[in-house]
């Protein structure tokens, strides 16, 4: 029994829900034994993302919302901030800017991906903390609203 068949037999093993494997060949016997994962030692994923985050900060809905606690509104997700269509145009907004509800504030770029940030409610734009190019966090907050 060369090595390549072995890694065969140890691959087709993963590759299925066996839990052993037993194969004879040539006067040699293999044997192989999955041993279970034990769950307890494997962190839950809730209580990891709840500790990610302070806890001033809420869990960010999508489309990115204004909080109306703070008045702000923050980035739904992490990646790249670009406040304006292209390095060319105008921005998305400025501040002293009225805004209605759908307005787009800015882009999150994420994976190749262009995420557009709306605001949720009327008002006006009276602060933007961040600038193009910016790398954010998901719940950073991007600009405030009045």
């Amino acid at each position: 029994m060369d090595l390549d068949r072995i890694k065969s037999l140890i691959d087709a093993m993963a590759a299925s829900d066996l839990a052993e494997m037993e194969f004879s060949q040539g006067g040699m016997s293999l044997r192989l034994v999955r041993r279970p994962q034990p769950t307890e030692s494997r962190p839950a994923v809730p209580v990891v993302a709840a500790t990610a985050r302070p806890p001033s900060r809420p869990e960010p809905a999508q489309p990115a919302p204004v909080n109306a606690a703070a008045d702000g509104v923050v980035a739904p997700l992490f990646g790249v901030a670009y406040l304006q269509p292209d390095p060319d145009a105008p921005p998305f907004v400025t501040v002293a800017q009225a805004i209605t509800a759908g307005t787009t504030l800015c882009v999150i770029e994420a994976m190749k991906m262009f995420h557009e940030v709306r605001a949720d409610r009327d008002g006006a734009v009276i602060a933007i903390l961040v600038s193009t190019g910016q790398e954010v966090e998901a719940g950073q907050e991007l600009m405030r609203i009045r």
